[in-house]
This record gives structure tokens, sequence and C-alpha cells, in this order.
């Protein structure tokens, strides 16, 4: 419901200072709204959706949503089916010119091949069975196909040494995953980059994040933890992440670096 409010006011082209001040909201009460961190009230989304002229039948639908919700948390949660947060990743991924992803646990979504995927999934969710692990992978899959369209973003990707390292469903599949990491650099839009475990402390510390950029809307920045997601536009957020963002590209190794440690933990495997 809130990426939904976000994205219309989006569509219609209109900044979020315009509407904040035409409906009488604080710019911080627009952002939280927008951004799942605070309860929705049918006044408020009334307003919005009358201000971004949505016609009465969905109007009203999303209204009852608001009316009906059983709690104030409106932070995208899963359902053991597709995460309702995908579809917003999805979409969001889609409209994106760049995707900056910094992971410090798991290969990123968009690099990972489908054995590595499957073995994610079954290991942070043993609960899953086998057709909520198949929708889930096959979902993943899918999102990668934005890779090689026409007007693909630019994903640059940023990850620990330490993810590299870490067995994820065998040897075997471990290796392909590698394998994949360094075809995929040679795509023109891919760019992987890895931190070594040499590393100090860093403000990656602090957690993964995705930065996307757009053409013509301002940056998001996204997170991710245990089944609950967020993004985030406020400028101080969007600035502190992509001040991290810098630091983090300015201590990993080269890409050329990067692809020799990614194979040479690749051959140890075999």
């Amino acid at each position: 419901m809130s990426s939904e409010l976000r994205e219309l006011r989006l569509r219609n082209g209109l900044p979020a200072e315009e509407v904040a001040g035409a409906l009488g909201f604080s710019m911080s009460k627009l952002s939280r709204i927008e951004n799942g961190q605070r309860g929705l009230y049918a006044d408020d989304v009334a307003a919005l959706l009358g201000l971004y002229r949505v016609p009465s039948e969905r109007r009203e639908e999303l209204l009852n949503l608001v009316r009906t919700a059983s709690s104030p948390n409106w932070w995208q949660v899963q359902d053991g089916r597709l995460p309702a947060m995908w579809e917003d990743v999805i979409r969001f991924e889609k409209e994106a010119t760049a995707i900056y992803n910094y992971e410090t646990m798991l290969i990123p979504g968009l690099l990972q091949t489908s054995e590595y995927a499957t073995a994610i999934v079954q290991g942070t969710d043993p609960d899953l069975n086998l057709a909520e692990v198949d929708t889930l992978v096959t979902a993943r899959m899918g999102r990668q196909t934005l890779l090689n369209r026409p007007t693909a973003p630019m994903l640059e990707v940023l990850v620990e040494q330490s993810i590299l390292e870490r067995p994820a469903g065998g040897p075997g599949v471990m290796y392909r995953q590698l394998r994949h990491l360094v075809s995929a650099t040679s795509q023109d839009n891919v760019t992987l980059r890895v931190l070594p475990s040499a590393l100090g402390v860093h403000p990656g510390m602090a957690g993964p994040f995705v930065v996307l950029d757009f053409e013509k809307h301002p940056s998001l920045v996204y997170l991710e933890n245990r089944g609950s997601s967020a993004f985030l536009e406020e400028p101080e957020h969007v600035a502190a992440a992509k001040e991290a963002l810098q630091t983090l590209q300015d201590v990993a190794l080269s890409v050329e670096d990067s692809v020799d440690l990614i194979n040479g933990i690749a051959e140890r495997l075999v």
C-alpha cells in the first residue's frame, strides 16, 4: 500500500514537496506514509487518492484495505508465498537506470544461479515445501532478465569475501556459482568487486543495502531484514547510503583483482 501511494505520486509527476504543501502534510509525515514507517489513516489516504485522481472503484478498494487493516505497521511482510516485498523490488529494479548492491551475507539475487538460490531459500526457511521453494527461486531467476534488456540498468555489486567462501549447497553448487559471477563481469552493464576479509571496520558493517537511481525520480535506498523491508527516499538517508557506498567503493578490490580472488576460491573447490 505505501509503495503504491508513492508510485501514484510519481506517475502524476508530483514532487513530494508539492503534495505535502497541497494537503497540509509535513514532509516527514508524507515520507513516513510512503515508506511504510507509520500507520495509514483513511482520511490521509483519501486525500492523497483524490489529489492523484485515482478512479473511484480503485480508490474504494484501497480505502477498504486501510479501514480493515489490523496492524499499523505497513512494512511489507512475507506470507510464505511470493513475498510482497519482492513485487516492489521487481518494479523498482525495472525502472532503475543504475543499481548499487552491497551484501554481507549472500550473493545478490540478480547474480545468483538457480542452484545457489535454492540452497539459500531452503537454508534460510526450512519450513517451506518444495512448491514454495520453486516459486521463490523462479521469481528470483525471473528478476535477472532485466540485465539483458536493451535498456538494462547498470549493476554494481559489492560483496564481502566471506560470502564467496561460505558453502551453500555443496562444493559443486558453489563452484558453479563462483564461475557464474566471473562470467557476469563480462557484461558491459555489470560490475562486481570484493571487499577482502583483511579490511578493518568499515561503514558496510552497519548492514547490507541497495541504492537505486532513476532517470526522472529521486534515488531510493532499499533495506531488507528477516522478512521485512523498507524503501527510503528522504535526502538524508539517501545521502548517508551514498556516502557509505563511496567509502566501500574506495576500499574494495579492483574488478580484475576481484575476479582473480573469485577464481582462486573456485579452484580450491575442485
